[in-house]
């Protein structure tokens, strides 16, 4: 059993009519392009069972669904586009990351983003030999829960943290991420625990946003809407209602007589699986008075 630590970088569209303000209008296909990120840089690092390293491999790949590069990207990844241009393309840099991996193998990356970006490249390009994505960890989410964080770490935040050296120029280069995400691992490794944080099965991982709330069908028979104290059923005062991320009702406890708020956030695997992770809050009044103006702006 080895650690693959793997980071992604991208080439997208976000913020880039700041520098090609015409863009959308001289190129209006760029509007029905069905993936929001490109794979452009695949950086990776192999550590045993005793965090020593094995091998690495890093590879450039050549833009083929994305034609423009985006100038902010260019700017916080340091990428030239002449790297770019003698790149491989996303099979070869696929194949190139599969032949790191063997069996029994855990997959790693800091926060789940990277492995998202995976898979839904691997759809564009029709590329289906994902098999060798099985077991995961979330080493973003490992090290908060380790280091005692209520929201989860940058890996910058992360390292200054443990008092890692780094050279922060170095930063946002796929491979060089990989490698200071496996010094924050090999700080706070330990093998009995880290266990409890390994995903199995991949595919069955709630990873994938649902992005457009307004207009989804929220089954409500999911949804249980209690106490976290009393546990039982909230008096609702504003119904479940989409707002941002995540849908939210407000409430009160019929037994304690507290505020509650509700939110319920709505995730996929990559099978295609809804998942309902349902949040229930004691506030203030302050504080739900705050949310009543949320639930009707």
């Amino acid at each position: 059993m080895a650690f693959i630590i793997i980071d992604l970088e991208f080439n997208n569209l976000n913020g880039i009519n700041k520098y090609y303000p015409d863009i959308f209008n001289d190129n209006p296909d760029l509007k029905d392009i069905q993936i929001e990120n490109e794979i452009i840089e695949i950086g990776a690092i192999k550590l045993d069972k005793y965090m020593k390293p094995l091998g690495e491999y890093k590879a450039y790949i050549k833009p083929s669904i994305i034609p423009v590069l985006n100038p902010k990207v260019l700017e916080i990844t340091k990428i030239s586009k002449e790297d770019l241009d003698s790149g491989i393309s996303f099979e070869e840099g696929m194949d190139g990351l599969r032949a790191l991996i063997d069996e029994d193998d855990i997959i790693c990356s800091w926060a789940k983003d990277d492995i998202i970006e995976i898979m839904s490249n691997a759809i564009y390009h029709k590329y289906e030999d994902l098999k060798w994505l099985k077991n995961y960890l979330d080493i973003q989410e490992y090290s908060t829960k380790i280091l005692a964080h209520k929201n989860s770490l940058s890996l910058k935040n992360a390292l200054e943290e443990l008092k890692i050296r780094i050279d922060p120029s170095k930063l946002h280069d796929a491979l060089n991420d990989a490698v200071y995400t496996s010094y924050v691992l090999k700080r706070i490794y330990n093998s009995r625990i880290i266990k409890n944080y390994v995903i199995k099965d991949i595919y069955n991982m709630p990873a994938l946003e649902v992005k457009n709330l307004q207009e989804y069908n929220l089954d409500e028979n999911k949804v249980k809407e209690i106490c976290p104290k009393c546990k039982v059923g909230l008096a609702i005062e504003y119904p479940l209602k989409p707002i941002n991320w995540r849908f939210l009702s407000l409430g009160i406890c019929p037994k304690c007589n507290r505020k509650v708020i509700n939110e319920v956030v709505i995730k996929k695997t990559f099978s295609g699986e809804e998942v309902y992770k349902e949040t229930s809050t004691i506030v203030n009044e302050v504080e739900y008075i705050n949310y009543t103006y949320k639930m009707y702006k």
